[in-house]
């Protein structure tokens, strides 16, 4: 897209009141809307990102085992750091290829595609003999990882009408914090063998239960297919007047881009779509950067080095439990409360957890503190806390707004860029966290968690907009607006 053809979308702002007045002129639009469609799709797409929930969070509770040299596979830290690593390395290639799968086969077949490499990486985690045989599985599986957000995040956009888009894209995180309890429950009692196999059958679920799904309007009005985009609106939202919608998704994609334009590329050629990719690039560094993938990668020899006065399997299920349950305060405060003030909100109420845990371990490992055993329960506290204010915005935020910030000519390729940066992201951040550590144990390692959500936030105030009730074509009015300013 270019700068010349973004100049004429405060023209669309217009059209866009002329259809919603001529709507409410001619009778079409019903007083009481039905979005139960909407929330089978949307929750039915998500299945995918349990997965990737699993997919990430799968190493934390048999860490300690894989090292103890308890279990056929030994590894040692260095080594953990590239099991996590290799997923988010799968995950670059895997978003690319989602890219192109969406606007050629549709966002539908793209993520009943993403069950292919989740049931090889499951699989293959099953007969693993070496450590090789673990990192051939996460990047197998990271293929289907960064696949995964793409296709959701876009598939959930599309076919959310405004008023409930904030509620069902925190089904992602939703989806993702059910992934990873699941993870910590079943790692706490069964082997690791067993453990695999029963990780396997959340693919197949997924397999099955993808059929189900409508493809959604907006892919068909880039084929130009209007019948069937026609249908899939009716589906969705219910009721059998949805010309007016119609007529604006069309007009919408029209003054966006000419479909002959469209490639990766265009993304980085406007200025608009540029600054989004920053912004969210930004607010995921911060999201993995101030204390998430360590929480959950590392978190039972977390609590184990803080020789804590609950098991550390006990401790990790009451962390992903706080980690699920939040996600069903988020999804109403984000569409009450809007996206920057719940982001601002969560990184304020972050720095307490963050200053527990790093005050703990600097008493229990540099200090003669003779209290503190009656303290061991802080680090469980602590880490449940965080897990209550990082999800009630960091957490899941970002990939809503994904979702929302770009044109839907070029979405899937920008959401594509923004899962790459991800997992580039991921692995440093797992690197980091392993030499902070080495270096300076944990204080150091809170400290730099501390000193990243001062800048994150500070980032937040002068650079995120608020994307509250807005449709995605008001959206994208707003930006143009704002970078002309």
């Amino acid at each position: 897209m270019t700068l010349e053809q973004g100049e004429k979308l405060p023209n669309r702002d217009h059209k866009y009141v002329e259809v919603q007045t001529e709507d409410k002129e001619t009778g079409n639009c019903e007083p009481k809307r039905n979005y139960t469609q909407e929330y089978i799709s949307a929750t039915i797409s998500t299945l995918g990102t349990i997965i990737c929930g699993i997919q990430f969070a799968w190493l934390g509770p048999i860490l300690p085992q894989l090292l103890s040299g308890n279990f056929k596979i030994q590894i040692t830290l260095e080594q953990s750091v590239w099991v996590i690593g290799v997923l988010h390395i799968g995950a670059l290639p895997g978003s690319i290829l989602a890219s192109k799968l969406t606007n050629y086969f549709g966002r539908k077949n793209t993520i009943f595609l993403t069950t292919i490499p989740f049931i090889l990486s499951s699989l293959i985690n099953i007969f693993a003999e070496t450590v090789v045989h673990y990192y051939i599985a996460q990047f197998i599986g990271g293929l289907g990882f960064g696949a995964s957000f793409v296709v959701v995040s876009t598939y959930i956009s599309e076919i959310s009408s405004p008023e409930i888009r904030g509620i069902l894209s925190t089904l992602i995180q939703l989806a993702k914090s059910v992934g990873i309890l699941i993870v910590f429950v079943l790692g706490a009692y069964l082997p690791i063998v067993t453990y695999c196999s029963v990780l396997a059958i959340f693919p197949i679920i997924q397999l099955i239960c993808t059929f189900y799904l409508p493809e959604t309007p907006y892919f068909h009005v880039i084929k130009k297919d209007y019948n069937k985009a026609e249908k899939a609106l009716k589906f969705l939202r219910n009721k059998s007047m949805v010309q007016d919608e119609l007529k604006c998704l069309i007009e919408g994609f029209k003054e966006e881009i000419p479909e002959s334009h469209q490639s990766f590329w265009d993304v980085f050629r406007d200025k608009t779509n540029l600054k989004s990719i920053i912004i969210l690039t930004v607010l995921l560094m911060g999201q993995t950067w101030t204390g998430f993938s360590a929480f959950f990668g590392y978190s039972q020899v977390i609590f184990e080095d803080s020789h804590s006065s609950i098991s550390a399997e006990t401790c990790g299920i009451f962390v992903a439990l706080m980690n699920f349950g939040v996600v069903f305060l988020s999804g109403p405060l984000i569409d009450r409360y809007g996206r920057r003030k719940l982001l601002m909100a969560s990184g304020i109420i972050t720095f307490l957890p963050l200053a527990m845990l790093g005050g703990y371990f600097y008493l229990q490992d540099y200090t003669n503190f003779e209290h503190i055993e009656k303290l061991r329960l802080i680090p469980l506290i602590a880490m449940v806390f965080y897990k209550f204010s990082y999800g009630m915005g960091l957490s899941g935020i970002p990939y809503i707004m994904a979702g929302e910030l770009f044109p839907t000519s070029v979405k899937s390729y920008a959401i594509s860029i923004i899962t790459i940066n991800r997992g580039a992201i991921g692995v440093v951040g797992n690197k980091i966290y392993q030499v902070v550590l080495s270096e300076f144990d944990y204080p150091g390692v809170f400290v730099m968690f501390i000193i990243l959500l001062i800048l994150l936030l500070i980032f937040v105030y002068f650079a995120v907009p608020e994307t509250k009730g807005l449709t995605l074509e008001e959206i994208q009015v707003k930006l143009r607006k704002s970078n002309k300013t």
